[in-house]
């Protein structure tokens, strides 16, 4: 071994077979490079437009509003295709934005700028400059409106009641020149075919004088609102059934009611069956005398309300004249004496039957001993005499059918010697 390698030609030879070697790698290894060099070289001329970026803005939010930013921007992305689908596939941490950070209000024009790009990546952004513009914030108390839309297209006879909404006031943040131009704060409620209340929540907008919608922030943004939505209604006149009758001797004078009208809330079709409210009705049998009677008051079907749960109905009845018949009413003989006699002749038994007439109040409570007949005869000589029977009946009554007259025989103490 160890002359070989003191031969010159074992170390010669040894050298050449390492230098062999090392050519090969090195050969090997330039080729490989070229090849991963034309391949990387393809990847990177590879590129990807995103269209739509929303750009997000910075600057002091407390003091400013910021106006005319363009909604978004087209992003081109260049790179490897791998690299390109993890920006925008996998991380999504790439953001587009322009900086305002320290800046006064006015008029600015300002680079759109993007980060968060994988290393590798390159972003060209079109437009590359924004035109906005910074404005001092301004917020102001405002009060709220609720107006309703297609109020002419309720179902025939609906009414809108008073409308209820909440809040009342809301704060309103903009530019100082926007707020200024606010003229109202208003949410719109339809009630275009509505037949029941509506209970929603609209959206609070800012209007100028003109009606043009002011973009500014409003808060809150909505408001509670009830609009009540009212039924048809109609007044008609209350009128009074009856059923029964009146005792003897009562007639019907007037019924009437407080209140005299009544409203009905339902559908037009209900309603339109009513000329009157003839629902109420009292029994006249129990009716004595004149008499003031609570009712209440009954809900038809098909009507959904009555403006009122009583009725207070009067009724005034009359006394009619009614008829009596006393039998056997003895007449009663004046200017008799015992010089001269008088004997009834016609009516027999010198009792008459007495019809009078007259109120019932008052004929129940008169007596036979109540009605006098007086015949009188003390101007009459001896003989037969038709004589007028004097009627002493109580005022208020007459007599009818009665008889007035009474055949009388007189006799004197001389013609009987």
């Amino acid at each position: 071994m160890d002359k070989l390698l003191n031969s010159s030609w074992f170390v010669k030879i040894i050298a050449f077979l390492l230098a062999l070697m090392m050519y090969t790698i090195v050969t090997m290894e330039t080729q490989e490079e070229a090849a991963n060099r034309s391949i990387f070289s393809k990847m990177y001329t590879e590129s990807e437009t995103i269209q739509d970026v929303q750009i997000t803005p910075y600057f002091d939010e407390e003091q400013y509003v910021l106006t005319d930013l363009p909604s978004s921007v087209d992003l081109t992305l260049t790179g490897s295709s791998r690299l390109i689908t993890k920006a925008t596939k996998v991380d999504k941490e790439f953001e587009v934005y322009i900086d305002l950070t320290n800046m006064e209000p006015g008029n600015k024009r300002v680079k759109v700028k993007v980060r968060g790009l994988p290393e590798g990546v390159k972003a060209k952004v079109k437009p590359e400059y924004v035109d906005v513009i910074l404005h001092k914030k301004v917020t102001k108390e405002m009060s709220v409106n609720v107006d309703l839309k297609n109020t002419k297209k309720l179902p025939e006879g609906y009414t809108v009641g008073d409308v209820e909404f909440s809040p009342k006031t809301v704060r309103v943040t903009g530019p100082e020149g926007m707020i200024n131009q606010i003229s109202f704060i208003t949410g719109f409620v339809d009630v275009g075919e509505a037949d029941e209340p509506i209970q929603t929540k609209v959206p609070l907008r800012a209007y100028n004088q003109q009606g043009d919608l002011i973009d500014v922030q409003v808060s809150p943004q909505t408001a509670d609102v009830t609009v009540p939505i009212k039924k048809p209604k109609k007044t008609v006149p209350i009128s009074i059934r009856t059923n029964g009758e009146l005792e003897e001797g009562l007639s019907l004078g007037s019924i009437t009611t407080d209140p005299k009208e009544i409203t009905l809330t339902g559908t037009t079709t209900s309603l339109d069956k009513y000329d009157s409210f003839k629902e109420i009705s009292i029994d006249l049998s129990k009716i004595k005398k004149d008499t003031t009677l609570t009712v209440d008051v009954p809900v038809p079907d098909g009507i959904d309300a009555v403006s009122v749960s009583e009725v207070t109905v009067s009724v005034d009845v009359e006394e009619e004249d009614v008829t009596r018949t006393f039998k056997d009413v003895p007449l009663t003989l004046l200017g008799t004496s015992d010089e001269k006699k008088a004997t009834i002749l016609d009516p027999q038994d010198g009792a008459v039957d007495v019809t009078v007439k007259g109120k019932k109040s008052i004929l129940d409570s008169l007596e036979k001993s109540d009605l006098q007949g007086v015949v009188d005869v003390s101007q009459l000589e001896q003989g037969t005499h038709e004589v007028k029977i004097d009627w002493k009946n109580p005022a208020d009554i007459d007599l009818t059918d009665t008889v007035q007259e009474a055949s009388v025989e007189i006799q004197t103490e001389t013609s009987s010697q």
